[in-house]
């Protein structure tokens, strides 16, 4: 009897030990989180989430893929309810398992937690919970269910359905409810009677994160947002108002550009440690590695659609691209009457180099707008596999620039991308970081660190200009770009389609591309022969480059001994031949010489004691530029040979351009200037253009040829340096004459 009950009682206490685990085994959390998502088409988006799931070691399960959408255009409308039934019918072989499924929206979603931390708060903070939604502040898309919600002790009140999570049974049973929903009926609103139903909200016991411990829709809480990192780098978002660090971020509604700017960070997508994370992506295309037969075919599409400077220069630029030409499919438009000889001259000379080429030159019929489109269709007949918009004001100075982008277009599967680039000195650049409510141009807050290079990478904004690559995927998708929207520019109306159609627009900071030019003035000039020679202001390293001699700088340089042909008369390179023919021409268009009499009513007092043939600057509008010119690059050397002597800014009254001719004005009699000290300049050639000439200083009596075109000689005016100018006998003598410092 003893031993019949104490086999009773082992048995009794083992067959109590397995229910015990049996009991406890079923009523155990789950260490499995199942993320899904409803995707009938890949975008940036659901390209973005795919990448933030993968980083963060969840395994995302799309659902939908190669569905026909039925679900309405929920940009403007309501719609979705086909998420539902494709998650009922998707997830009924998981409604078994002992695991948490949590559900994003596909293409405004960013998972900045591994699985770990998801879980882990799902069951510290919503213990009693079995399903929960992220919570928002707008009552959609009916407001008048306001009412209606349950109030909550502290945060946002109201449902969304872009986020929510809860043990897989119960999800399952949640979707079953809404098998009579048709697939254009609203998701949103369905979730949201479910919860309003007090019966079906206990049954299911459904809570809300009203407070972002996990979810953060991002609709009208913007400015409740920041960007923080961890110890380790990582980037984090913090909840400012409940200092929480919501790990599941929606763009809901209007608030997709935000998440799109958030996007730049958190994601793992940068570090304060390691830099832009995702710029490193594994190298799949290197242009080394190919042969230059086998590099990718690029539509070089070039736009001259409004008053700019330096097209020339710009033309140059395209040239110098180190890419095949015979891969580059050559593309130009021009509006502009001003640049039609140059633009001609370019495609003759260097047209043939490339594949093809269509030029659009002197267009006046065809719209900037229509342009565009006609280029980018085009580029797909010609068999481009990247299309390569640039307008003239994006001067690309990087001649890899083109390789650049095409490697990181493909390394990165980005459709969109631009090199970053700004007018020099300046803040503006070529993206934007942000919009306004009316969709024209807002400072994100990290806008000015990626323009003065504080922060490196590829950075996804709402706005690109000037200079952007395509890949011919988004050629085709993106043809209806330009007139998407007829009422803003076409640059403004094509970003407003990509971000419309789920492409994201990237801007690109890692590397040096080149600049901006400033034209906004230039229109002002356009009249003159030369325009470009107005532009020291707007563009000064253009002009420098263009206009100053090319062994100016060498003067500068300590241990240079500058040509010095009579005493304390310096000769040296100024200006460069281009500018001194400009400036002739300029001043013969003109055409309003002075008469050469004493009687001259451009001076005070109407009197010159020494008169020339001459034109002033300021009869050309040229004052104002001359004279800052002389301060920076003629005072620098009257300081380095006339030293002790320091006179900031110039100042100047008389600046011309003499001219003389055996006819009418050959030669100058002896004088001095009235000045501290002047600047001559000869503008053309001896032996070429005039016979003759010269300045005898006769003190010395030492005479200079002063024929070296651009050579300016630079000397003391009053009291010690009586010259003279030697006739002219033959052709015409130009000079350009500074009396500095009166």
């Amino acid at each position: 009897m003893n031993v019949f009950r104490a086999t009773l009682c082992v048995a009794f206490f083992a067959a109590l030990a397995m229910f015990r685990v049996a009991n406890s085994t079923s009523l155990s959390k789950p260490d499995e989180l199942i993320v899904v998502t409803v995707a009938t088409e890949e975008t940036d988006g659901l390209k973005r989430l795919m990448r933030s799931a993968q980083d963060h070691g969840h395994e995302l399960l799309v659902f939908g893929r190669g569905e026909q959408w039925n679900g309405g255009d929920m940009r403007y409308n309501q719609g979705g309810g086909q998420k539902i039934r494709i998650l009922r019918e998707s997830l009924k072989s998981y409604k078994d398992k002992n695991a948490v499924i949590m559900f994003v929206d596909a293409y405004d979603v960013v998972i900045n937690a591994p699985k770990e931390t998801i879980l882990d708060r799902f069951f510290h903070e919503f213990s009693g919970a079995r399903i929960v939604f992220g919570a928002e502040g707008f009552c959609w898309p009916d407001k008048n269910l306001v009412t209606k919600y349950p109030l909550v002790t502290f945060g946002k009140r109201y449902l969304n359905s872009g986020l929510y999570m809860g043990y897989a049974a119960d999800i399952y049973k949640m979707l079953e409810m809404g098998a009579d929903t048709k697939d254009n009926d609203d998701d949103q609103l369905f979730f949201t009677n479910l919860y309003l139903d007090e019966k079906v909200r206990t049954d299911l016991n459904v809570a809300l994160d009203s407070i972002s411990f996990i979810f953060q829709n991002l609709n009208g809480a913007s400015e409740d947002v920041k960007i923080e990192y961890s110890a380790s780098g990582k980037a984090q978002l913090i909840n400012t108002v409940y200092t929480t660090e919501p790990v599941v971020v929606h763009g809901n509604g209007p608030s997709k550009t935000h998440l799109n700017a958030l996007g730049n960070y958190i994601g793992n997508v940068y570090s304060n440690k390691e830099g832009c994370i995702h710029c490193k992506a594994q190298k799949i295309f290197d242009f080394e590695r190919f042969e230059v037969g086998d590099h990718p075919t690029v539509a070089l599409l070039a736009f001259v659609h409004k008053p700019v400077p330096f097209v020339e220069e710009f033309l140059q630029t395209l040239y110098q691209l180190d890419y095949d030409k015979k891969r580059i499919n050559f593309y130009i438009y021009n509006n502009q009457r001003y640049n039609e000889k140059e633009i001609d001259e370019f495609v003759a000379k260097q047209g043939k180099k490339y594949n093809k080429v269509h030029s659009d030159n002197a267009a006046y019929e065809i719209a900037e707008r229509e342009a565009r489109t006609v280029a980018l269709e085009w580029a797909n007949e010609v068999n481009s596999d990247f299309a390569f918009f640039i307008d003239a004001d994006a001067h690309i100075s990087n001649p890899k620039a083109l390789k650049i982008l095409i490697e990181k277009a493909i390394n990165n599967r980005l459709g969109v991308i631009a090199p970053m680039v700004g007018q020099p000195k300046k803040l503006f650049t070529n993206f934007w970081g942000a919009l306004s409510e009316n969709g024209y141009y807002a400072r994100s807050e990290d806008y000015l660190d990626i323009v003065n290079l504080k922060l490196k990478g590829m950075w996804n904004v709402p706005f690109v200009t000037s200079v952007v690559l395509l890949t011919r995927e988004k050629m085709v998708d993106l043809k209806k770009g330009y007139s998407y929207k007829s009422d803003v520019d076409p640059d403004m109306s094509f970003c407003s389609y990509v971000r419309d159609h789920g492409t994201f627009l990237f801007v690109d900071n890692e590397h040096d591309y080149g600049f901006l030019i400033r034209s906004e003035d230039f229109e002002e000039n356009i009249g003159r022969k030369n325009p470009e020679m107005y532009e020291i202001f707007m563009n000064r390293d253009l002009w420098v480059k263009r206009y100053v001699h090319p062994k100016y700088h060498q003067v500068l340089e300590e241990g240079f001994v500058l040509d010095q042909p009579c005493p304390d008369v310096y000769d040296f390179p100024l200006m460069s031949e281009r500018f001194c023919a400009e400036m002739i021409v300029e001043m013969e268009h003109f055409g309003q010489w002075s008469t050469g009499k004493h009687e001259d009513n451009r001076l005070t007092g109407g009197y010159e004691n020494v008169p020339t043939r001459d034109i002033h600057m300021n009869q050309v509008g040229f004052e104002r530029h001359w004279l800052y010119f002389v301060d920076e690059f003629v005072r620098p050397v009257q300081e380095k040979v006339f030293t002790g002597y320091y006179h900031q800014p110039v100042e100047s009254v008389m600046m011309f351009v003499v001219r003389y001719k055996p006819e009418e004005q050959p030669a100058l009699r002896p004088h001095h200037d009235a000045s501290t000290y002047s600047i001559d300049i000869a503008l053309n050639k001896r032996g070429r253009d005039y016979e003759g000439g010269g300045v005898r200083y006769i003190r010395y009596n030492c005479t200079v040829a002063a024929d070296e075109v651009g050579y300016s000689m630079l000397f003391p005016g009053r009291l010690t340096h009586l010259h003279e100018g030697l006739p002219t006998t033959k052709g015409t003598r130009y000079i350009a004459v500074s009396f500095l410092n009166p």
